[in-house]
């Protein structure tokens, strides 16, 4: 498959091809809280999203279904390459706003085409206190690039850096090239990495690991991963789980469909009470859900209504009971919500859009 375009995928597996040190302000005094409206529970169609106000950045919970709106935090910031994570006691949050967010294609044009960063945009990282709102701004971890932020189960902020090493200890590649061991040089393999795995205590990063990986494995190398909770740029991940689709019926009206590029397979994706056809393009052993699909009925396929994403563009498909929510990859914009075939809400604004976990 070429992928000429094809972002950092959310980075949970792969990493930046030259990870630098990343640089950060000084940390920031907290911005005082102004009063927040009252909070409510989450409901099968409750949000977390970020929307643009005035030159910053609102992170918004919010309902379509009842149109309850909490504003948990105004942040100093543009809202592109935003993402965010909460702890798993709903009372502390972070956001983070980085290049690797912003949305790609897969290949050729988007469906909406993002500017690129300008030079005054920024690698910034922000904890909010979700009870009183007060937000205040973090320095980057030390050491490498951040790739991954999240919670865990006890409430601490963790970190995750790659770092690269130096093109002076790159190693050549070789091959046998016969039984007698003769072997060619083919080029050079990508430099090895770093994993760092960090804590934000007393004020300052800790660093708590350190693993060898690489830009395959990333920050996967680190066991402190599977400590990190609920995050965007996890559920943003255009990856899914593709199950093949047997039926000749269902398989010939997708077949007129197909399309030219990107390479892929029509194959489905299930989840709460949904069933979709997907056009599926292979990337490594896993499979990204693109823009082109099809809900799946009992002997027949149906177009979502007023659904504009194309094959070119690279999706994030959550579903929640009988509520699907779609979404643009990595960026979490231009959301759709549909139960069944009707369109609950959908936004031209807000990123990072995604479930409020319950």
């Amino acid at each position: 498959m070429k992928t000429p375009c094809l972002v950092l995928l959310v980075t949970l597996l792969l990493a930046p091809l030259v990870p630098g040190r990343a640089a950060g302000p000084a940390q920031a005094p907290a911005t005082p809280a102004e009063p927040l409206a009252p909070d409510f529970p989450a409901t099968e169609t409750t949000v977390s999203l970020l929307e643009p106000v005035s030159g910053q950045c609102e992170w918004i919970k919010w309902d379509p279904s009842s149109s309850k709106r909490r504003v948990l935090a105004r942040l100093p910031a543009d809202c592109q390459g935003g993402s965010t994570a909460l702890s798993r006691d709903g009372k502390r949050g972070a956001v983070r706003f980085w290049r690797g967010a912003v949305a790609m294609p897969i290949v050729g044009r988007p469906t909406f085409p993002e500017p690129f960063p300008s030079q005054a945009f920024r690698d910034r990282l922000f904890v909010v206190e979700l009870v009183t709102g007060a937000v205040e701004e973090l320095p980057l971890p030390p050491e490498g690039e951040l790739i991954e932020y999240g919670f865990d189960p006890d409430g601490r902020l963790l970190g995750l850096t790659l770092e690269g090493t130096a093109p002076s200890q790159e190693r050549a590649q070789t091959v046998e090239l016969d039984g007698k061991g003769r072997q060619s040089t083919l080029g050079r393999k990508a430099p090895p990495m770093k994993a760092h795995g960090f804590a934000f205590l007393g004020g300052r990063w800790l660093r708590m690991e350190t693993k060898d990986s690489s830009d395959g494995l990333g920050t996967a190398a680190l066991p402190m991963r599977k400590e990190l909770g609920v995050r965007s740029i996890r559920e943003l991940d255009p990856r899914f789980e593709a199950r093949e689709i047997e039926d000749d019926a269902v398989l010939d009206p997708l077949y007129e469909l197909s399309p030219e590029q990107p390479e892929g397979q029509w194959v489905e994706f299930r989840g709460g009470l949904h069933s979709l056809a997907v056009w599926g393009t292979p990337f490594g052993n896993d499979t990204l859900a693109t823009g082109l699909l099809r809900r799946l009925e009992p002997g027949n396929v149906v177009a979502l209504p007023s659904y504009p994403f194309r094959p070119n563009d690279m999706m994030s498909l959550r579903a929640r009971g009988a509520y699907l929510l779609i979404s643009l990859a990595d960026s979490g914009a231009h959301p759709r919500l549909y139960r069944g075939r009707k369109l609950v809400w959908s936004s031209e604004t807000a990123r990072a859009v995604t479930l409020w976990p319950k």
